[in-house]
């Protein structure tokens, strides 16, 4: 069977592509197929062809199936079209690689309007205020507004707890997957083993490099738990 071809460069992605795609082999060519695909989606974009943006999108996605920013990127085409299935299902999709309060925020949010939009609006409105506990946003106000008007009462005063029994009982996540963010530690132990060995042979780019992505992925982490433990490790890498 031929190894799959894609085009992940960071190790933070190599570690969820392994883990959630359990491919048999694959290969990482050195040519970035997804940049020019990103950059003419863009463009398409900016003409209104959004359908044509998709497309280009979802080829990108292919080549790096847990981009985060090529999963949001779709749903926000979804969003302007109006596809509120396909939102859902992308939605549903890119939860396993959110690594940052900013990520949550935005998934949090979309599951706002697709519940809004399929007339769950309590439901909507725990999810829009949930969101801005990862990170406030004028969107989500604007929303909870407007929901408050459309149900003729203001938006019931709910601790984060009373949010996340709510959630719960929809079969919503409350909280990033765990599973995700003891891979983010793995692979940031092992970029700084590779940042260690890189600084021995003498190699200042690789070294750097691979500190940078140590970095990346104690980042995401400690934005997501404030640990002290990951903490520590960034004070001695930055």
């Amino acid at each position: 069977m031929a190894a799959e071809k894609v085009c992940i460069y960071h190790i933070a992605e190599i570690y969820l592509y392994e883990y959630y795609h359990q491919p048999e082999s694959y290969e990482i060519p050195e040519e970035d197929a997804v940049a020019p695909l990103l950059a003419a989606a863009g463009e398409q974009e900016k003409k209104g062809g959004l359908p044509a943006a998709m497309q280009d999108y979802e080829k990108a996605l292919k080549w790096n199936p847990v981009s985060t920013e090529i999963y949001f990127r779709l749903i926000d085409c979804c969003y302007r079209l109006n596809n509120l299935e396909l939102l859902h299902t992308y939605t549903l999709e890119v939860y396993p690689y959110l690594a940052t309060r900013a990520e949550l925020a935005q998934y949090y949010r979309y599951l706002g309007y697709y519940h809004l939009e399929k007339m769950h609006p309590a439901l909507a409105m725990a999810l829009y205020r949930y969101s801005t506990y990862f990170e406030p946003g004028d969107s989500a106000e604007h929303e909870i507004r407007y929901l408050e008007a459309a149900m003729e009462h203001s938006e019931p005063k709910r601790t984060p707890q009373e949010l996340q029994n709510i959630l719960t009982k929809a079969g919503i996540p409350v909280r990033a997957n765990a599973v995700t963010l003891a891979l983010l530690v793995k692979a940031g132990e092992e970029a700084e083993q590779r940042s260690d060995k890189a600084l021995k042979d003498g190699n200042d780019d690789a070294e750097q490099n691979w500190r940078q992505q140590a970095v990346d992925c104690y980042q995401m982490v400690y934005d997501l738990t404030q640990d002290e433990e990951i903490e520590n490790r960034l004070r001695t890498l930055l």
